[in-house]
């Protein structure tokens, strides 16, 4: 079932934040978005498991692109998961660029995450991405 309005405008200033975090190098802002056990899978060899490997993603990136690198996510769509409004699945493109590199496609994703309710907000459990290059 769709989420409501008020559930995706939610969900989709929570996504501008996630990718503003990672590409500012936020190591702890970006961590705090996922759940104590979350995974990220899809982008690494291995998926990345919990908060403490979470926060590499964003120093690594930024470390390595001098903080150049952009994220913008889009044709964003959710549906709440297991018939209440609690869990939510958002499914969106996610599509990187090297701006150390003039703004140079990087790669796109598609990208599903698993997001569940934290009080006003929201925490990512899991975030699978299919890299499409």
């Amino acid at each position: 079932m769709p989420v409501t309005t008020d559930d995706y405008v939610s969900i989709s200033d929570f996504l501008g934040r996630y990718c503003w975090k990672v590409d500012e190098g936020d190591e702890e802002g970006w961590a705090a978005l996922w759940t104590e056990d979350g995974v990220f899978s899809g982008v690494m060899p291995e998926p990345v498991v919990g908060r403490e490997a979470l926060k590499a993603i964003p120093r690594d990136a930024y470390a390595g692109l001098g903080g150049r690198l952009r994220h913008l996510t889009g044709s964003l769509y959710c549906d709440y998961e297991g018939g209440g409004k609690d869990v939510v699945i958002a499914r969106y493109y996610n599509l990187v660029t090297n701006w150390k590199a003039g703004g140079a496609f990087t790669c796109m994703g598609v990208s599903t995450a698993r997001l569940l309710r934290n009080g006003d907000s929201w925490l990512i459990n899991r975030n699978d991405t299919v890299m499409l290059i």
